[in-house]
């Protein structure tokens, strides 16, 4: 979590210097595009492994003959894709009503080739919980990827700024990981299929899940690409960027991780559930000064940091934020689903969601633009909150609702209460000076979480301390 946290650290900040600086050069059009671009990457991206590589985390031996067979299938998979991208990519453009694209899906979908290589070298640091090798091929692909944009939309490059910064990181970043993954593993010419067949169960339903959760965690962007736009589809992005991009940040720190410890751990029930809880207990804690403090804020840092055409994302940006924190929650039974091999469960949940979201958020973009569509997401995962609970991580671990809800309501009271003092600081001081009112409610909102972290949750920060000082006598 050490590595993991770092790195994350790093790309979020990163990524965000990266959305202000872009936005200087280019207009939410041309960041809209890009978007509508990174959203067919991102989908063939995900299931170009046939969604079997998280199997290898989840059994406990693999032959190095299937490794073998997967790795190739992987590549296979991915040259399809990409042949069946280029052929669908006229209608694509049409859709989200932007001719241009028919120039840039070619060139920038060639990324998802390059990530193809590297995917299953991923899964096996994974496996070996090597995430400090898989910490130093993120930050060096987005490093990468930061500059050059940065270099090229100051130059004028427009789109191509961002299509060949994403290429080039992503080209970078999979060397490295290859090189590092090396002497662990690396693919040989001996195949075989036998015992394939679990890994193809596992994968099917895992490929079901990723192509639902894909649509729910993308949908929001494509109704509004293809029903407003891509202007108004830059501004959401933008806002989408700061607000999502930190709490997506923090539960990769942790679901990475904690995949590979459940799936060592899987067989004593006891101590997954009550590592499950405090695993929701820490991100609900973290995450919930971050979205109440961007909340708050926005009216003051986006003046500061963007121009007149980026004014408009403030408000979406508040929105975001309450949705951010609710769904956030959630986020850590995906690592638990994987790890106990029931993939299952998450693609029956999210192709049920699917249905349910699509109707909702086309009726919001429709009725309330990019505000309705906000209020739609944030309405909807707070009616889903409880079902979530129910009926996809209790049949897995069973700990009674109550803890749950406790582990959960408790965990947001030293961010609530940061908050007020934060919202009053800042209604106090904005009148005289944005920038001392923006710096001061900054400072002493982290001094008090921080006092109030203490005083409401210290059995859990004496724990956390205990763990990074003295593994080995760290309480289970």
């Amino acid at each position: 979590m050490q590595w993991t946290g770092f790195s994350s650290t790093y790309v979020s900040v990163l990524q965000l210097l990266n959305t202000v600086i872009l936005a200087v050069f280019l207009d939410p059009g041309q960041i809209g595009t890009m978007s509508a671009l990174l959203l067919i990457i991102w989908f063939t991206q995900y299931i170009s492994d046939g969604g079997m590589s998280p199997a290898i985390v989840h059994h406990d031996h693999n032959r190095p003959e299937i490794l073998n067979f997967l790795f190739y299938v992987n590549i296979l998979l991915a040259v399809l894709l990409y042949l069946g991208v280029l052929l669908v990519a006229e209608p694509l453009a049409t859709v989200f009503k932007e001719p241009d694209m028919l120039i840039y899906i070619p060139i920038s979908t060639i990324s998802m080739l390059f990530a193809s290589l590297g995917n299953q070298f991923k899964v096996i640091l994974m496996k070996e919980l090597r995430f400090d090798l898989i910490a130093r091929q993120e930050m060096s692909g987005m490093t990468v990827n930061a500059i050059v944009s940065i270099t090229l939309a100051w130059m004028g490059y427009g789109v191509w700024s961002m299509v060949i910064g994403h290429l080039i990181g992503t080209l970078i970043g999979n060397i490295i990981l290859i090189a590092n993954t090396w002497k662990f593993w690396h693919p040989g010419i001996r195949i075989s299929t036998q015992g394939l067949k679990p890994y193809v169960e596992f994968g099917m339903y895992q490929l079901g899940e990723r192509i639902s959760l894909f649509l729910n965690t993308r949908l929001d962007q494509m109704i509004i690409g293809t029903v407003l736009g891509t202007y108004a589809l830059g501004i959401y992005t933008v806002a989408h960027n700061l607000v999502i991009s930190p709490t997506v940040r923090v539960n990769q720190i942790i679901s990475l991780v904690m995949f590979s410890v459940f799936a060592k751990i899987q067989h004593d029930d006891n101590v997954v559930r009550r590592g499950y809880l405090k695993l929701v207990k820490l991100v609900t804690l973290i995450n919930t000064p971050v979205m109440l403090g961007i909340a708050i804020t926005a009216p003051l840092f986006i003046p500061l940091l963007f121009d007149e055409k980026w004014v408009d994302s403030i408000y979406i940006i508040q929105i975001l934020s309450i949705y951010s924190l609710i769904r956030s929650t959630g986020s850590p039974a995906g690592s638990l689903q994987m790890a106990k091999g029931r993939a299952d469960l998450g693609f029956k949940w999210n192709l049920s969601l699917v249905f349910i979201s699509a109707p909702v958020l086309y009726v919001g973009a429709t009725i309330g633009g990019l505000n309705g569509v906000a209020y739609s997401l944030v309405g909807m995962h707070f009616v889903l909150f409880t079902p979530y609970w129910h009926l996809i991580v209790k049949p897995l671990i069973g700990p009674p609702t109550k803890d749950y809800m406790m582990s959960v309501f408790k965990s947001i009271i030293p961010g609530v209460l940061m908050s007020i003092i934060v919202f009053v600081i800042i209604y106090l001081l904005t009148p005289y000076s944005a920038l001392l009112a923006l710096i001061l409610g900054i400072l002493i909102g982290i001094g008090s979480f921080m006092v109030f972290i203490f005083k409401f949750e210290n059995e859990l920060v004496s724990e956390i301390k205990s763990l990074i000082l003295n593994r080995d006598s760290a309480p289970t």
